[in-house]
């Protein structure tokens, strides 16, 4: 029993043994309850009756933990705000400059690449009736080898191509009888206008064109030589070059071939177009006509009478005469064809980075000699308009192999070309 009394009482590690009171000493004499701590302190700190030193450190460190984090973070913080001021203005230095130079590359750029809207996107002005007068002067303009596509949206149909050189143009006709019976020009049905029709943007100012080049001259000739003699073509300097007008029905051929014949009398009574007849042959003239788009090989090559010449020749399919397994037997050559076309981008395809694989110049090395052999003109439609420089390098291609005419809707574009290349006078 005295045993057990004289235990002390475990309180635990949180709450040690002390007394409830003790008298006050000096420093130089130690307390009872100094000497008894001093005495038994390992083992009542082994026991857990009292806290080590150690603990109590730790947990004041503890406490001081998020003061000490705070006190860095603000130091952190002025240092960066430091930093900021010290660099901030030549880091704004730094991006105006970046952007000053973006900029300017983006110029360059541009520059290169002739970003600019081609003449041929620009619509026709409104209520446009009246065209210029081709100059009888035209000996500044030397015939290039181009094909004006899609010639009815440029700002004066005909006459820009001439201008520029080209020695074909190209109409889209179409037959609306809910207008009148007439043939007109236009991309889609919605851009019909009663005002511009195939005869008054371009079998009149044919006509104007070719009487005034072949008025009859001062000095006096022979009859037999002005029976033989050929008529002068729209050119002044190139008299015997022939000028394309590719016609593409856009209608039925059965509705719309007859009307596109009627409308070429006027031009045919003149011995102004280039004809084929059984007992002549083939007889070159200032106009050549070629129908495509729904024209019917069947329809060309007929002609309505069999004393009648043939005035319309065929755009015959450019893959079919190169290819070896055609199932096409329509034997084109140059009595019924003249040009031999086809979509670039859908039969060649696009060049990568701007460059032709090696294998498509072999193709259309192919296609433009197969051409060649049955003496049509070859002609790519389609080619690659955007970027410049990707479509001066395709019409550079094009050139050296051979290509009988470029389809262009540039015409600036297209006499930079040949003021680079040196010209392709026809």
């Amino acid at each position: 029993m005295s045993s057990s009394l004289s235990q002390p009482k475990v309180l635990g590690p949180q709450e040690p043994s002390r007394p409830s009171s003790a008298p006050a000493t000096s420093d130089d004499t130690p307390s009872p309850i100094s000497s008894t701590r001093s005495s038994t302190s390992v083992t009542d700190v082994e026991a857990g009756f009292l806290p080590d030193r150690t603990d109590r450190r730790l947990n004041s460190w503890k406490a001081a933990l998020p003061v000490r984090f705070f006190a860095r973070r603000i130091s952190s913080s002025d240092t960066k705000s430091t930093t900021a001021g010290k660099y901030g203005k030549k880091l704004t230095r730094y991006r105006w400059l970046s952007i000053i130079l973006f900029v300017a590359l983006v110029g360059v750029t541009a520059a290169f690449l002739r970003l600019e809207i081609p003449r041929h996107r620009i619509k026709p002005r409104s209520g446009e009736t009246s065209l210029t007068t081709w100059p009888t002067d035209s000996r500044d303009v030397t015939p290039i080898s181009c094909h004006s596509h899609n010639d009815y949206l440029r700002h004066v149909p005909l006459f820009d191509a001439l201008a520029a050189g080209c020695t074909g143009v190209e109409a889209d006709v179409w037959v609306d009888s809910k207008l009148e019976d007439d043939l007109y020009v236009g991309h889609t049905r919605k851009s019909l206008k009663p005002a511009r029709t195939l005869n008054s943007l371009y079998i009149e100012p044919l006509l104007a064109i070719l009487n005034d080049m072949n008025r009859p001259s001062n000095i006096s000739s022979s009859a037999s030589e002005e029976a033989t003699q050929v008529p002068s073509g729209v050119f002044e300097t190139f008299p015997d070059q022939t000028l394309t007008l590719l016609i593409d029905l856009k209608t039925a051929s059965d509705s719309t071939f007859p009307v596109v014949l009627a409308a070429l009398q006027p031009l045919l009574e003149q011995n102004y177009l280039t004809t084929w007849t059984q007992e002549k042959g083939l007889v070159p003239g200032p106009i050549t006509v070629v129908g495509t788009g729904n024209t019917e090989f069947a329809s060309a090559i007929m002609s309505p009478e069999n004393s009648d010449p043939r005035i319309i020749f065929f755009d015959a399919p450019l893959p079919t005469l190169a290819s070896l397994n055609s199932k096409d037997e329509n034997d084109y050559n140059r009595n019924n064809s003249y040009y031999a076309s086809v979509s670039y981008d859908v039969e060649i395809g696009k060049p990568f980075l701007g460059v032709m694989y090696p294998a498509q110049v072999h193709k259309v090395r192919q296609q433009i000699e197969a051409a060649k052999e049955k003496g049509l003109v070859s002609r790519y439609w389609d080619t690659p308009s955007w970027p410049m420089a990707v479509n001066l390098g395709v019409w550079d291609v094009l050139e050296k192999e051979g290509v009988g005419v470029l389809s262009v809707d540039d015409l600036e574009a297209v006499k930079g070309f040949w003021g680079k290349t040196g010209g392709k006078g026809v």
